[in-house]
């Protein structure tokens, strides 16, 4: 089997010099399928493909290009239901198409098969980019109503697609995210020590991960941080690590106020190992987003048993178990009160860093190549039989 594997979000991420979310299923998919390769997948061939020019070379290659402008044929494909001009020569070349980031092209031919994270450009428009969203949205709906099947991290976001997009339930499969095997590693005292002291932090801290986003939620975290006791906002300071990402007129200030108080830092993007370093350090993870459609970080946080703080809503709750400090996102008191909890009640403590341990071994990314080539199989039998 001969699958063309998207990798624009990925290409986009090694020009950045950082990986985000989605670049990091797309990067670890294939290199679990590659693993696969040596053992019960040998007839599987991986192909990457992306939009753009001048692609940079990944570890599966440098990708063809599928097109140099994906919005450009995303309007070509949503208003005129035109097809890549290059689609013959992706036809010969592969069987089956795979797009793992919201870019989906339109491949006349040949089954496409769309991972869609979550449907919140059409459930939260306004948590997007300002610029064409509404445009974006519709580009997006019409672009997956086209993929022949769907997947999706999460059976919560399985109902969202098929509420607001419409999708026949057995037109998607769920094939949960995987962690990476470095989180359960645990990092030497020293090496540990000397990060925390590249950043003037000692261990016990609150930490923040996430892109500065609308649904991400910092402002309410800030303001339940805000709200502990004087000295617990001193001994347990707040580190948020997350890019800036847009909406954040009124954030970036009461960053600055944190800073000056001497109760946190905002130390923007970080490599992976400095994070694991974060982690394993922490007095707990706070994770109180407004919508996700898996919640990889939390996963992550378990895997480096790091106590989570993690919303009770959309797909956390069936990601978490009751590992969790669970909270109403948008209740101030809630995320108050679970942040006491978590620092004040050790029994408490130690089981649920136990439980969130257990919890992680159970998502691996061998486990999510395999569930998405039994799709691809599947997709390609069902066409075999029409």
């Amino acid at each position: 089997m001969d699958i063309g594997l998207s990798c624009t979000v990925w290409a986009g991420c090694k020009r950045a010099g950082h990986l985000d979310g989605i670049g990091v299923y797309t990067r670890s998919l294939w290199q679990a399928m590659e693993d696969l390769k040596q053992g019960e997948a040998k007839d599987i061939t991986i192909k990457p493909y992306a939009f753009g020019r001048n692609l940079p070379e990944l570890a599966c290659g440098v990708p063809k290009t599928l097109s140099e402008q994906f919005r450009i044929q995303a309007l070509l494909s949503g208003v005129l239901n035109r097809p890549l001009p290059n689609s013959p020569a992706i036809r010969q070349d592969v069987d089956i198409f795979h797009a793992s980031d919201h870019q989906i092209p339109n491949i006349a031919g040949i089954p496409v098969v769309a991972t869609v994270m979550d449907a919140i450009p059409l459930i939260h428009p306004e948590w997007m980019r300002q610029n064409f969203k509404s445009l974006k949205s519709w580009l997006f709906a019409k672009s997956v109503q086209k993929a022949e099947h769907l997947i999706t991290i999460s059976q919560y976001s399985k109902l969202d697609l098929v509420e607001y997009l419409g999708i026949a339930p057995q037109k998607i499969s769920v094939t949960p995210l995987g962690v990476d095997p470095v989180y359960f590693e645990r990092i030497p005292l020293d090496a540990r020590d000397a990060v925390l002291k590249k950043y003037h932090l000692d261990p016990g801290f609150f930490l923040f991960v996430g892109t500065l986003q609308p649904r991400k939620n910092l402002p309410t975290v800030l303001k339940a941080f805000n709200a502990l006791p004087d000295a617990v906002r001193k001994a347990h300071p707040l580190i948020v690590v997350g890019r800036d990402g847009w909406a954040n007129e009124s954030l970036l200030p009461e960053l600055r106020k944190l800073e000056d108080r001497g109760e946190g830092r905002w130390l923007k993007y970080l490599h992976q190992s400095e994070v694991l370093v974060l982690l394993q350090s922490a007095g707990a993870l706070v994770f109180a987003s407004l919508y996700e459609g898996f919640g990889l970080p939390v996963i992550e946080a378990f895997a480096a048993q790091c106590p989570v703080i993690a919303s009770d809503t959309t797909s956390l709750p069936e990601v978490t178990g009751e590992a969790a400090w669970r909270v109403d996102p948008k209740d101030v008191d809630s995320i108050k009160a679970a942040m006491l909890n978590v620092l004040g009640n050790d029994a408490l403590r130690a089981e649920r860093i136990e439980l969130g341990l257990q919890r992680a071994r159970q998502y691996t990314w061998q486990a999510c190549a395999r569930q998405t080539l039994a799709v691809y199989q599947k997709v390609l039998a069902s066409r075999d039989t029409t």
